[in-house]
Parts: structure tokens; sequence; C-alpha cells
């Protein structure tokens, strides 16, 4: 017994030490620079709470918090639907459905700037692809990145476009797990194909749906990448995500110690909202952490 608890504890240490080195001690020493004030070039000065007393009146942060919302409550439930519509069509072991699979799974596995940078051009508006198309068939040119009113759902519609893929292939092995002989005894019983995806299936996915919601909630509320490639937070605030708010606080106007105390408090809603996550998912599956 003592041995298998060794054999564990020894296998278990390069986790350890990864998850010190790249968790533990960025969160101890954000912690830390919360307190003080510092541009880089001069020495930290202690402020105490100063920061956090200046992030709770700073309106564009909380601007950046209602944005990154936004932003996650707009792509999540398009995500979601389509990622669940494209997984239910596509699962199914056959040549057509292996070849859509992975035409929209390929978007996951682009680079986010090298997808950002693309969709950028394709959604300018005096040389986009888009915009040259809707010249030629009669209709006026969309300002997608420039205009407030159409930024943040350009971009929503591109971590849409990101995501979908990587949460088909969810979908489809949670449809792939689903017992046949289930179906097979509602059709017996007079059931359509509507009732079937409904009283069945779609239920019979609970921990997929949930994976799928948890997961998508993550790399939106998060995300960073595409939304500094395509706008760089404008127009405006208009797509100013906390995320982006926090880098141009740190290494735009130098401010490391407010820059620290925002993170740290992004970092604290994050981990409330992994907790009801999950606390979500246990009490779906029976369980209790």
């Amino acid at each position: 017994m003592q041995k298998w608890i060794k054999n564990r504890f020894i296998f278990s240490i390069p986790s350890l030490i990864f998850f010190i080195i790249f968790t533990f001690v960025p969160i101890v020493l954000i912690i830390i620079l919360s307190f003080y004030s510092w541009d880089l070039l001069r020495p930290m000065k202690f402020v105490g709470f100063q920061n956090f007393k200046h992030l709770f009146v700073d309106k564009w942060f909380w601007n950046s918090l209602y944005v990154s919302f936004k932003f996650t409550l707009l792509s999540v439930p398009i995500t979601f639907l389509l990622s669940l519509l494209l997984g239910a069509f596509l699962q199914n072991e056959d040549k057509f459905s292996k070849i859509f699979r992975a035409f929209f799974y390929w978007p996951y596995m682009i680079p986010m700037v090298a997808g950002g940078t693309m969709w950028k051009w394709l959604l300018s508006t005096d040389t986009g692809l888009i915009n040259s198309i809707f010249i030629r068939i009669g209709l006026p040119l969309v300002s997608w990145l420039e205009n407030p009113n159409f930024a943040l759902f350009s971009v929503v519609l591109v971590q849409v476009w990101t995501l979908t893929g990587f949460m088909m292939m969810l979908f489809i092995t949670g449809l792939q797990n689903i017992p046949q002989e289930l179906h097979e005894a509602a059709i017996v019983d007079g059931a359509n194909k509507i009732q079937l995806f409904w009283k069945i299936t779609f239920p019979l996915l609970k921990n997929t749906n949930i994976l799928v919601l948890i997961l998508s909630t993550a790399y939106c509320f998060r995300d960073f990448t595409i939304v500094y490639i395509m706008t760089t937070g404008g127009p405006g605030y208009a797509t100013t995500v906390t995320p982006l708010y926090i880098y141009q606080q740190a290494f735009s106007s130098y401010r490391i110690g407010y820059a620290s105390a925002a993170s740290f408090v992004f970092l604290m809603i994050v981990f409330v909202i992994s907790v009801f996550a999950l606390k979500a998912q246990s009490t779906e599956s029976g369980d209790t952490i």
C-alpha cells in the first residue's frame, strides 16, 4: 500500500511542479503587485488597497465586464445550437459526414491570430470580400468593425466560427454513446424524428450539454486574441472585453499594479462562475463537490 502511494506521489510530481510554476506563483505575484504602484521604470511603491478603490469607481473597467458578459451571452447559445445541430446531422460514420466534420472542425485548428486576421480582411469596409459581394449585388457597404452596433456582433460570429467545430465533436461523441435500442423501442411505439430527438436524445445528452456550456463559457469569457486582432477593443470601448482592458492598463498605460488588481478581481469573478458551473454539473449528475 505504501509503495502504491509512493508511486502515485512520484508520478504526480511533474504535474505538481507545473501547477506551482504556471498557476500558483503567477496568482501570488498578481496579489502582491495589486498592492503596489509600478510603471516598470521607477521602483515599486506600496499603496495598500488604493488600486482596488480606483478600480471599483472605474467606469471603463465595469464597461469591460459588461462587454465580456454580453460577448459570452451572445456567443455561447449560438455555438451550442449550431454544434448540436451539426453533431446530430454528422453523427453517422460515413464518407460524407467525415468530410463535413473535417470542414467544420478546421477553424478550431487555425491559430486565433491567423483566423482573426483573415476575418478582419473579409469584414474590412473598403477592401473586404464581403462588402465587395454586397456592392456587386446592389447592397450598401456595412462598417462591420468600425460601427459600434456591428463590431461586437462581428467578433461574436468569428468566435462562434472558431468554437463550433470542437463543440460539434463533443456532441458527436455524446450522440454515439446513446444506446440505439432506446430509439428503436420509441419508433416501435410510434415516435417521429422530432419526438425521438427532444424526448430521448436531448435528455440523454445532459452531461455533454453541460460540458459544452461550461467550455464555451470559459473560452468566451477569457477571450483576448480575436478581439485584439480584429478591433483592438474599438470602436471606442464597444468591444473592450476585460482581458483586453487589463492588457491595455498593463502594457499601454504601464499601470502594472492597477492591472494586477483588475486581474485579481476578474480571477475571482471567473472562480465564482466556475464554482456555480461545477455545482450545477454535480447537481445534474447527482454528485457533490
